[in-house]
């Protein structure tokens, strides 16, 4: 199960037997990559057997260049890598006569890393104005290794975005190039910030920071007619170049017009803790004092004044009163858009739970509930949970327990604070809203659960990918077939691994014959006799719901009498090319054939499961007709992106596991089966 997610470069940590040492100085004429170098490369890349689409050119293998049908038949990971080979020759060139040219000596871990940048990158960065050009021409032992890891980092954006996952790569050549780590492994490590400028300039809108020490030096941004007051991160906190880097964070600038005062009020000073939240909406007329100058942050917010505030925060516009009372408009509003029950608020003058404007905040701001587990001891709700996701409410600490106190008022300052951070987080639209996959928008499915998991609690080790989020439980399994060749289950289970999905045959996608996997029945009897669980999936290229059904039987007559309790899994994939006989294949088939395999499944009492990757869960799936059935998802990467929920995630086609000899399909599952 081989696949690539196109139009981004797929994050790994690969570690290899054999580290290459640095060894003396070459010059640039005769170095050729290393063996090393190559393994490294086809790890960032990993293996497509077919040709896929990626734009207006088509990539094989690992990553190289071809036409539409040059390949009709697949290439093997062997051929594929004499092609890699064949391509890397040309960048070896070219990097060669840079260096022969400006007279440079490199180590072999240094010149593998710039083989893998170009291989990715092209050729442009020998450009003399690029910096990592320049320190290269000037003598790159002349700056320090922050300075390097930034020059190489800086080539990381996909059009004028931050990718993470070139963030992953470049690091990783970084660490390559300046300590000869080819497997992830050396113990220097760092943290980046992506700077959003909010309408002036920065030099550069990534910059990276050696993790554990203070930052030192911030970006000053420029913008005519306004003062800088600081970077704010999501949550609203203000980073100082005092503070540790230790997390990636995205920080916007904190600006204010140059006429406005700062703070109109007596008895807020800039010791307090909503200073800034207070001083910067009372300069945009968002809140305002008392006649006598001062703010009296310790008031409650009535009823009226809260749904106010917080609906035009969320986008809404002024309303006229249609009742006695100046808010009665803000209150009509919120019944009529599903915001609050109308029981729910019998007084516009009286306090306001923490609750209840909690749940109108995040239904006004569009966010689905949360199902995360719950920071607070007090509360377990889905609304304030998915504002505590988003950054817009903390709670407080008494004695190291974390509460929201849900029954108690908010106070102006409270309030302040909560309106800051909506103003300053990015609002889901209010209508119908669409996802933009490569040159697709599709629209949202309302009724698809929106994934929950937090991107920044992924953690990859080697090649086993953690998920550091309390309460929630998930088991590594790998997904093999005859590609993976004689296994050995013993070391494997010995590994960590703790279910596997193996492949228990495929229909071809031109004759469209169903076919038994070479090695189904050793690898399943080898993964239960090591203590293996394991699931099994079929490699569909079934064109009608009964040609589905019959590769649902197909299955179910060759894993009777095995301890299935991982999910027997429709595996229907775009092959990409106009000869496939699924080419071409309507929605409305698709779903319809993959309802009619996991039916076939579920009725046997097994567990049906879907798998897909992202074109094909936008684009050629409608998820919203085959909900009853659990997904598995495919994106190579280190955090997962795609919008809809998934229980299992396929995160690396290149892993290396002990027990089999090349690389491996690696995956995390988040229920418990």
């Amino acid at each position: 199960m081989k696949k690539r997610i196109l139009s981004m470069f797929f994050a790994f940590c690969f570690v290899i037997s054999a580290v290459i040492p640095a060894g003396a100085a070459e010059t640039g004429s005769s170095m050729t990559v290393s063996d090393a170098g190559i393994n490294l490369i086809e790890g960032f890349e990993g293996y497509s057997q077919y040709a896929q689409s990626g734009g207006s050119k088509w990539y094989i293998g690992y990553g190289t260049a071809c036409g539409e049908n040059d390949y009709p038949n697949g290439i093997s990971k062997e051929d594929a890598e004499k092609l890699l080979k064949d391509a890397l020759s040309a960048n070896e060139t070219s990097i060669n006569s840079f260096l022969t040219k400006y007279n440079i000596e490199l180590t072999q871990n240094q010149y593998d890393a710039l083989v893998s940048f170009t291989y990715n990158l092209g050729s442009s960065w020998m450009d003399p104005s690029n910096r990592i050009s320049g320190y290269l021409i000037g003598g790159i032992k002349n700056y320090k290794d922050i300075e390097v890891v930034n020059a190489i980092g800086a080539w990381c954006h996909t059009g004028t975005t931050v990718n993470d996952n070139l963030v992953v790569r470049r690091l990783a050549e970084a660490k390559l190039y300046l300590y000869g780590d080819y497997g992830n492994s050396d113990s220097h490590d760092f943290t980046y910030i992506i700077y959003d400028a909010g309408g002036g300039n920065v030099d550069h809108d990534i910059v990276f920071y050696e993790k554990g020490k203070p930052y030192g030096t911030l970006q000053a941004p420029q913008r005519s007619g306004y003062i800088f007051k600081g970077w704010r991160t999501d949550t609203g906190k203000q980073i100082s170049a005092d503070d540790i880097a230790s997390d990636n964070l995205k920080v916007s600038a904190n600006w204010a017009a140059e006429t406005a005062v700062s703070n109109p009020y007596s008895d807020v000073s800039s010791g307090d803790w909503f200073y800034s939240y207070v001083s910067d909406l009372s300069c945009s007329g968002v809140i305002g004092g008392y006649p006598d100058g001062t703010f009296k942050a310790n008031n409650t917010v009535t009823c009226g004044e809260a749904l106010k505030l917080i609906l035009r925060a969320a986008g809404y516009g002024a309303q006229a009163a249609t009742g006695s009372h100046w808010a009665s408009g803000y209150l009509k509003l919120a019944v009529s858009d599903g915001l609050a029950d109308e029981k729910a608020v019998s007084d516009l003058d009286s306090p306001i739970s923490r609750l209840l404007i909690a749940q109108i905040a995040a239904k006004a701001l569009n966010l689905p509930v949360s199902q995360i587990q719950s920071p607070f001891s007090d509360t377990s709700d889905g609304y304030v949970l998915a504002l505590y996701n988003a950054g817009i409410i903390e709670g407080s600490s008494d004695n190291g327990v974390r509460l929201f106190k849900p029954d108690s008022s908010l106070t102006r300052a409270e309030i302040s604070a909560i309106v800051w951070r909506i103003n300053n987080t990015e609002k889901a639209p209010k209508q119908q809203q669409t996802i933009q996959y490569g040159s697709y928008t599709v629209d949202v499915l309302p009724d698809v659960p929106v994934a929950s998991y937090d991107p920044d609690s992924f953690r990859l080790d080697n090649s086993i990918m953690h998920y550091d989020k309390s309460g929630v439980e998930t088991k590594i399994g790998i997904d093999v077939s005859e590609y993976q060749g004689t296994i050995d289950w013993q070391k494997v289970k010995a590994s960590g691994v703790d279910y596997a999905i193996i492949r228990l045959g495929y229909r071809g996608y031109t004759s469209g014959g169903i076919y038994l996997d070479k090695n189904f029945d050793s690898n399943i009897k080898g993964a239960l006799d090591a203590g293996v669980e394991v699931g099994v999936y079929f490699f569909s290229q079934a064109i009608t719901p009964d040609e589905a059904k019959d590769e649902a039987n197909f299955v179910l007559s060759h894993i009777k009498g095995y301890n299935v309790t991982y999910p027997v899994t429709f595996d229907w994939e775009v092959i990409g090319k106009n000869t496939a006989r699924t080419y071409g294949l309507d929605t409305d088939t698709l779903c319809k054939s993959a309802a009619s395999y996991c039916d076939t499944i579920a009725n046997a009492g097994y567990k049906p499961m879907i798998y897909f990757n992202s074109y094909e869960g936008y684009v050629k799936y409608d998820l919203s007709r085959v909900l009853k059935y659990d997904f598995w998802f495919a994106q190579y990467s280190q955090k997962p992106s795609f919008y809809y929920n998934y229980q299992m995630w396929q995160y690396a086609s290149s892993g290396k596991v002990d027990g089999i000899s090349g690389l491996v399909d690696m995956n995390i599952c988040f229920k418990n089966y």
